[in-house]
């Protein structure tokens, strides 16, 4: 009797867990910004996170990469559209970009921006207009819509399917700033920067004064240019007086790709959650032969270089210059590669297409990452304790870099001039200072000190939201205050023009005695 009653507790514990732990399976709907790899990478993770914890993920994607995308994520279900190749022409340019940053002017940067942003809203209007996949989106009820707001299209493809449906934005920063007034928190130019420059939270009045004009310029431009190429877009397919600003002011949810520990702290609102290093997965087992090279480095150790898919458009010189750095290391070197062998290669580097980055940075016997400073690379090395050389060359590389010096967690050097020589010695004096692998060592702790891991937040707060919706208490009211309330100017005139009365009344009141008093005085005069 007595152990089947214990039979029956360890039973009803066990479904009692059970019970505690399931979530109802929900449809979630996924729509990834065309051309951006890494992009991808991200949104991806999550959406194989919410696949494991039992919900469905849908993606949008166009018909002639679904196959692709289909080997990567078997998990996934699939929406296509016929997109008539504008998703390969933004690959293009993203290329091109990468490729002459650095090289260019102002005015082609700009026109880079203007080309790169209409072709993505070809891309888009594309997408909103296949009105057969919208009505079968509608017909399936999803929950919420993960997106990314580089591609402001996705949370205008979530208006479109049904105004009530949540959008959840997950970026590392805003490309159009959109974000600033969608949030509505404030931004205290003395000491937040642009990812896209390298100014830290310490800044001079020189650079103060830079970083006042990159917002005062960039982002007056860029705030243009995503209203004048999508707002016409939101027009056409949602309702009239519709914007780009006022369908992302409506996002449920921001998970930013931001870490305290890497990145500097600035005012956030509820709504704005930081899931820096959600890409960060489990260290697997090397194959065979990779172990026995990482193993055959002995105590020297091994030197792991990505440059993610920058080194496509790297020039051949700039390839000869870093195969002839490395061949003079005692280290062994990994190298993710594709293309002709470099001249000059030496004996001790092994070059991979792809290579498993994460399982490699987190090996015992890797020394330091040398890296174009992509986030994803970043976080993992943060997470890793790795020691880091930055050679950033585009979009939020520079203020990555910038972050990583600052930190003390590596160097950083110009990619379009470094020389062998420089790198040579930056790798060597990243190897041989102890300070950067204890630094490195002591912000993975700290990093990974968290009650929740990056992923494991990102999917407790996009259940949150299906939950319960859009969580409109989360959103700051500053979204719907107009400017001039915003910024109390309203009140300003009234306390001005209320100080401005009394200070009259007082005034005249003087004047008035004044002229009495003179008054009286006269008349005493011609009396006597």
């Amino acid at each position: 009797m007595g152990s089947k009653l214990q039979c029956s507790v360890i039973l009803f514990v066990m479904l009692s867990i059970l019970t505690k732990n399931r979530t109802s399976s929900e449809k979630v709907l996924l729509i990834p910004t065309p051309g951006f790899e890494s992009h991808w990478f991200a949104l991806a993770k999550i959406g194989q996170a919410l696949v494991n914890r039992g919900h469905v993920v849908t993606v949008i994607l166009p018909q002639d990469i679904v196959d692709k995308r289909r080997s990567e994520r078997p998990d996934f279900s699939f929406e296509t559209f016929q997109d008539h190749g504008t998703a390969a022409r933004i690959k293009e340019l993203i290329d091109h970009n990468f490729a002459m940053a650095g090289q260019t002017s102002v005015f082609q940067v700009l026109q880079a921006g203007i080309n790169m942003t209409g072709t993505m809203n070809k891309h888009c209007d594309l997408l909103l207009r296949d009105s057969t996949l919208v009505d079968r989106l509608r017909a399936l009820q999803y929950r919420v819509v993960i997106s990314d707001p580089i591609f402001p299209c996705g949370a205008l493809m979530a208006a479109r399917v049904d105004p009530g449906l949540p959008n959840v934005a997950v970026l590392r920063y805003d490309v159009y700033f959109q974000d600033v007034t969608a949030t509505g928190v404030p931004l205290p130019l003395s000491y937040v920067t642009s990812v896209e420059t390298d100014l830290t939270d310490q800044m001079t009045f020189s650079h103060r004064l830079q970083n006042v004009g990159f917002y005062s310029l960039v982002h007056t431009a860029r705030r243009w240019l995503a209203g004048s190429v999508y707002d016409g877009v939101a027009r056409e397919y949602l309702w009239e007086g519709e914007t780009t600003q006022s369908v992302m002011s409506r996002t449920a949810l921001w998970l930013y790709r931001t870490d305290l520990v890497l990145d500097f702290p600035r005012p956030t609102m509820p709504n704005m959650v930081q899931v820096g290093g959600l890409n960060v997965g489990e260290i697997a087992p090397l194959s065979e032969d990779l172990e026995a090279f990482m193993q055959s480095s002995g105590e020297d150790g091994v030197v792991v270089v990505s440059f993610g898919s920058v080194v496509m458009t790297m020039r051949a010189e700039q390839i000869d210059i870093f195969a002839a750095a490395f061949s003079r290391l005692r280290q062994k070197v990994v190298w993710r590669y594709t293309g002709q062998k470099p001249a000059g290669l030496g004996n001790n580097t092994k070059l991979m297409a792809w290579l498993p980055q994460n399982d490699l940075l987190g090996h015992p016997k890797t020394r330091v990452f040398v890296t174009h400073a992509g986030y994803n690379g970043l976080s993992e090395a943060l997470h890793h304790g790795v020691p880091m050389v930055c050679l950033p060359q585009f979009a939020d590389q520079p203020g990555n870099a910038a972050r990583v010096v600052a930190r003390g967690l590596g160097v950083k050097l110009d990619i379009s001039a470094v020389t062998t020589d420089q790198l040579y010695q930056a790798i060597r004096h990243v190897l041989t200072n102890n300070s950067y692998r204890e630094t490195a060592a002591r912000l993975s702790r700290l990093h990974r000190d968290q009650p929740q891991s990056p992923m494991e937040r990102a999917v407790w707060w996009i259940e949150h939201v299906i939950q319960h919706g859009g969580l409109p208490h989360l959103r700051a009211r500053a979204v719907e205050l107009p400017w001039y309330q915003y910024y109390l100017l309203d009140v300003a005139v009234f306390l001005l023009s209320v100080c401005s009365a009394v200070l009259g009344t007082v005034w005249c009141g003087c004047s008035f005695v004044c002229r009495r008093l003179c008054c009286k005085t006269d008349s005493k005069l011609k009396s006597q």
